[in-house]
């Protein structure tokens, strides 16, 4: 065989070996959807299956700080082959400035980040006819502290999206099911809110200890 066409064959085994390759984690951020898949097609939206599917990212709230998130989690128990892990210490965050110490958590925007969010107009998934949210958790929570699912939230904060407190948390898969009135689907900021909600017991200004939660297939059904 002559040296060009050892080249050739070469070339195509390298292809071959990357083309079967799923896409960097990181990407997905950016451009989430798997190849050919076409978003509120079955009466299903998947917002996170394996990877964040909303062709937007995820902000911290009320800021950042003492807390922190994996998409591409692989700890066991497992439900499918990766899953969204968040955590927080119970240490202070900042909340406009201000450190407080009562809730911590984290959104899938519609956008890449929180900078552009006010800016962007509002995404529609009213016409699919969506009455719920759906996901899994397992996980744990300290003393005091809740974790409180929201369902899709328009961003005013004169509203207040559909909602659901845990007290406790398992290390088993637990679904989840949030009925949300068809309305909120019409104009989505905020596909789904995660959130520790510490009650500070009296006389004590002491923080908790937060908690950590697993989140997998997180979606909207009819």
């Amino acid at each position: 065989m002559d040296k060009h066409k050892k080249y050739i064959g070469l070339l195509l085994l390298v292809l071959g070996s990357t083309a079967s390759c799923k896409k960097n984690p990181v990407d997905r951020l950016t451009n989430p959807l798997p190849d050919g898949s076409v978003p509120q097609s079955s009466g299903i939206y998947v917002i996170y299956d394996d990877e964040l599917k909303t062709v937007g990212g995820l902000s911290f709230i009320p800021e950042a700080g003492n807390q922190s998130i994996n998409l591409v989690d692989q700890s066991s128990p497992q439900r499918s082959r990766i899953q969204t892990r968040y955590s927080w210490n119970g240490q202070s965050v900042l909340n406009n400035g201000t450190p407080q110490h009562t809730f911590a958590g984290f959104q899938f925007i519609i956008t890449f980040d929180q900078a552009n969010l006010a800016s962007t107009p509002a995404r529609n998934f009213s016409g699919r006819g969506y009455t719920k949210l759906t996901l899994y958790v397992r996980g744990n929570l300290s003393l005091n502290t809740k974790l409180r699912i929201e369902g899709p939230d328009d961003g005013d904060v004169g509203t207040t999206p559909s909602r659901t407190e845990l007290t406790t948390l398992s290390s088993d898969w637990t679904k989840v099911t949030l009925v949300v009135p068809s309305a909120d689907f019409s104009s989505v900021k905020s596909f789904i809110t995660v959130s520790f909600q510490y009650t500070q017991p009296a006389f004590t200004t002491a923080p908790g200890d937060g908690g950590e939660v697993y989140l997998d297939d997180i979606q909207y059904e009819n």
